[in-house]
């Protein structure tokens, strides 16, 4: 992922996980990551594997296909 990818991915995890009505911290608890670690992946700061993306979308409660659709919205 490029650096561009990575903060377009990291703010659709955000937008998704906000709407979810999750706090950081609250969710990186019901993933099993870090919240430091899911911090730099919501600023764009890490290129996160796939099992991890994958992670983060079953946590999310949508597909890897959807997470992927909202990375794409992002016009930025």
């Amino acid at each position: 992922m490029s650096s561009s990818t990575r903060l377009k991915f990291g703010r659709a995890v955000r937008r998704l996980r906000t709407g979810a009505g999750f706090s950081q911290e609250s969710f990186a608890d019901a993933i099993g990551v870090h919240r430091t670690f899911m911090g730099s992946v919501e600023r764009g700061e890490t290129n996160i594997s796939l099992d991890n993306i994958a992670r983060i979308a079953k946590g999310l409660r949508v597909t890897l296909a959807e997470l992927f659709t909202e990375t794409e919205k992002d016009g930025r």
